[in-house]
């Protein structure tokens, strides 16, 4: 966020200063808004910059930490690799408090790196993943930095500590969305690459047969019913450990295998291809900022907050599924889903988690609404991406379809992306309805408690909305590739048609699924076992693709990371080989046996090492000595 918040929040001669020195690594910044108390509530923040405009000789600034609970805390690479960072903190001139506010803080020498007087600089500690970066804290006592220093490019203060806003401060918005939107563009590929690893290492794995006669083993002379019946537990144990006839099958066969991980798969591409989609809105949207034209300015903020919301926390859940979709060995560090999964895990989090960003989202779905039932309007060009909201009529009752129609209809993507929108659109008119009714139970008042008693809603309303976004971004792409590439485009319809029947059927969230489709009219209450029977006749036409589908993503052996998703298949050859890098193989008998383990071993020598330690011990001094 550092050189990104330069490019739109300082000004031409600001950027003259640092723009470019960051741009070619002569700096090295970081963005310090998190505090020890407060990190998504900004307004919060205690860090201080009081104006002094005798400071220097054209004014400057006190950057102070009031309390302990002003450190600021978790900023990527704060605590030993940054010697500069953008600084968020409270402007005060003449005691009036005008909030937040970016600066251009150093920390750190230029020549020799120590940290600046008044300023101490921590790392934060051992995490669960991501260590790489030495996340840091920053507690600043009394330092003084020009009046220059804050970023100028919306908001002026002149030498007599004169405040103006200049321009429009809505681009003040501009680095959080561009952050949230780059994170959520990622999220797509970071869990491409466990699926990878697991389709490719489940294709190599062999387990068991696929079919078996009776329990343990094939045998030559089969048994009829009345036999079986009649079989003893002993004769029943034995057939348990009789060699089989029969090939192991590839893991990647097992149906159960296929539900468990087909459906990441087909969450990969759809949150690809809606990252992608997302990033060409937000630059055709950045070019119109940037001419002080703001309509699209909701539009990304819904976009990009919800895409970053979801993306990051099914992403991260989708990725500890593959791990255990690969059996013991997917958890050794060696098989890379586990420390790729620890790594990307803290995006869920940082830069709004979901919560947060549900609640954002939750109140533009729920202003939609009310402008659809309050105001009566049929659409409203700000926000493109709600007009299936404007669409939807509460009133008429939608009837869903017969089970006899049905089989076709879940192969018809018209019909399945209907059903995802009419299912968003009950749970979304259903919230609103139950706001209200919260509103009028606190006699007409819409105040913080009110809103509190929908975030739970605000939560499923995020989800639905984003599984629209992403049905909507997945159909784009594969009308582009029916003319690009038919026979691409055959087989990832099949994935397509996959990501859709798994939201309706046990959905990719701990919220509604198949039960929210029947509430909203969009599937029969008896229609399940068909949506199920429609799943599994995918995952078989899909299984001759898996593997040539994750190979598509072209992602290197070097950045999977991972012996079992090698794309060579040789993953026992790699396991094995991995073991040499292990320290404890360094050496066959390792220093834990000589200091515990041959004491516990025999006993013996712990008695034979004492005696032979006292004997080596120098004689004490003589009472006479002692006296002299």
């Amino acid at each position: 966020m550092f050189v990104p918040t330069l490019m739109n929040l300082a000004d031409e001669e600001q950027q003259a200063r640092w723009l470019q020195p960051a741009l070619n690594y002569d700096i090295l910044g970081t963005y310090a808004q998190t505090e020890l108390t407060h990190g998504s509530n900004v307004r919060g923040m205690h860090t201080t910059a009081t104006y002094d405009p005798d400071l220097f000789e054209d004014g400057g600034w006190h950057i102070y930490t009031p309390s302990l609970e002003a450190v600021k805390w978790w900023p990527g690479g704060l605590g030993k690799s940054c010697n500069c960072c953008i600084l968020m903190a409270r402007v005060i001139i003449k005691g009036k408090d005008y909030g937040p506010h970016p600066f251009f803080f150093q920390v750190r020498d230029w020549e020799t790196h120590a940290s600046l007087p008044g300023i101490e600089l921590r790392d934060i500690g051992s995490k669960l993943g991501y260590n790489g970066m030495d996340n840091g804290a920053m507690r600043i006592t009394h330092v003084n930095i020009p009046r220059r220093n804050l970023l100028m490019k919306f908001v002026i203060v002149e030498k007599d500590g004169t405040y103006r806003k200049v321009g429009d401060d809505k681009m003040l918005f501009g680095t959080m969305t561009y952050t949230r939107l780059k994170i959520s563009s990622g999220a797509g590929f970071n869990l491409a690459k466990a699926v990878t690893s697991t389709v490719r290492y489940s294709a190599v794995r062999r387990q068991f047969q696929m079919q078996r006669v009776v329990l343990g083993a094939d045998i030559d002379n089969h048994l009829d019913d009345d036999e079986k019946d009649a079989l003893a537990a002993q004769d029943q144990l034995k057939n348990l450990v009789k060699p089989s006839k029969r090939t192991e099958a590839q893991v990647l066969d097992y149906s159960s295998q296929q539900f468990i991980i087909f459906p990441q798969l087909a969450l990969a591409f759809a949150m690809h291809f809606a990252g992608q989609e997302a990033e060409k809105l937000y630059n055709a949207a950045l070019l119109e900022f940037k001419a002080s034209k703001f309509d699209a300015l909701t539009e990304m903020h819904v976009l990009t907050s919800t895409l970053k919301a979801v993306s990051t926390v099914l992403m991260a859940d989708g990725m500890e599924q593959c791990r255990k979709c690969m059996g013991g060995h997917g958890f050794l560090n060696a098989a890379g889903v586990g420390p790729q999964y620890l790594s990307a895990l803290p995006q869920a989090t940082y830069e709004g988690d979901f919560v947060v960003l549900s609640i954002q989202v939750g109140q533009q779905l729920l202003n939609a609404v009310s402008s659809k039932m309050m105001k009566g309007k049929t659409s409203n060009r700000k926000t493109p991406s709600l007009q299936y909201i404007y669409e939807y009529d509460p009133a008429k009752r939608q009837l869903p379809p017969k089970a006899a129609e049905l089989d076709s209809l879940l192969q018809n993507h018209d019909f399945l992306m209907a059903a995802l929108k009419s299912r968003a659109n009950y749970i979304h008119y259903a919230s609103a309805q139950t706001f209200q009714e919260e509103v009028a139970a606190a006699g007409g008042k819409m105040g913080a408690e009110t809103l509190d008693t929908v975030k739970i809603e605000f939560m499923r309303m995020t989800y639905a909305h984003a599984y629209v976004l992403y049905s909507d971004f997945f159909k784009q792409r594969l009308t582009e590739l029916e003319t690009q590439s038919p026979k691409v485009a055959s087989v990832l319809k099949l994935v397509f048609e996959l990501f859709c029947l798994t939201v309706m059927d046990q959905s990719y969230d701990r919220g509604g699924g198949f039960g929210d489709f029947v509430g909203a009219g969009a599937l029969p209450a008896d229609g399940q076992s068909q949506v199920l029977r429609r799943i599994k006749q995918l995952l078989k036409d899909i299984r001759p693709h898996a593997v040539p589908l994750v190979d598509g993503w072209n992602i290197p052996d070097f950045l999977l990371n991972s012996v079992l998703g090698r794309y060579d298949g040789r993953v026992y050859e790699a396991l094995y080989e991995s073991t040499k890098n292990e320290p404890l193989n360094e050496t066959d008998i390792s220093e834990g046996y000589y200091k515990h383990l041959q004491y516990l071993l025999h006993p013996e020598r712990k008695h034979q090492d004492q005696a032979a330690a006292a004997s080596a011990a120098p004689a004490p001094p003589s009472a006479g000595r002692a006296a002299l």
